[in-house]
């Protein structure tokens, strides 16, 4: 299981024992360095990376699950490895580099911006369709996360599974900015 945005890792730690002891490994990727550490701390059998997940050394096609509240935001990530339309907005990135390390079948499951769904530029819902068919997607209320963070913005989950290379797409319809949720 791989948390790219880990943060102290709650995703790790609200999961139920009975679903956990089935997870073999979980790799944790943090950037901020006290945050990382205190995941560390609270998780010392998971692989906790303090890094920038661009910098994430994580083999392709190896994961099974990648889950996180992937950071918000309109600024670029420098990764030559992906295209400008990927890197342009740091949320898209955590998606197109987590579908690439997990394995065909493997699944994506982020909280996101709104603004991945929404953009009158469907290009990276195109980049992501060529590689993953979408499950699902939930909006949320503008104040799901107004009592634990403090902050009022209306945010997605996204359900994506990753297809073998070559097969065609099978899942929701999901590049026109006026898509209905599932």
């Amino acid at each position: 299981m791989l948390e790219p945005s880990s943060g102290v890792g709650n995703f790790v730690g609200a999961m139920p024992a009975s679903m956990a002891a089935k997870v073999k490994s979980f790799t944790m990727v943090e950037l901020d360095g006290i945050t990382g550490l205190i995941a560390k701390y609270l998780y010392p059998n998971a692989d906790v990376r303090i890094q920038g997940f661009e910098k994430a050394n994580i083999p392709n096609n190896y994961m099974d699950v990648a889950i996180s509240n992937v950071p918000f935001g309109n600024y670029p990530i420098s990764d030559k490895s992906y295209p400008n339309k990927v890197t342009s907005a740091i949320h898209n990135y955590f998606f197109a580099k987590s579908i690439d390390k997990v394995r065909p079948g493997g699944i994506v499951m982020f909280i996101t911006s709104a603004y991945t769904m929404n953009s009158k530029d469907s290009s990276v819902r195109q980049y992501f369709r060529w590689h993953a068919d979408l499950l699902g997607a939930i909006r949320l209320p503008d104040t799901a996360f107004k009592g634990n963070a403090g902050t009022e913005v209306v945010t997605d989950i996204l359900i994506l599974k990753k297809r073998v290379p070559g097969t065609p797409y099978a899942g929701a319809d999901f590049l026109n900015a006026d898509y209905q949720y599932i």
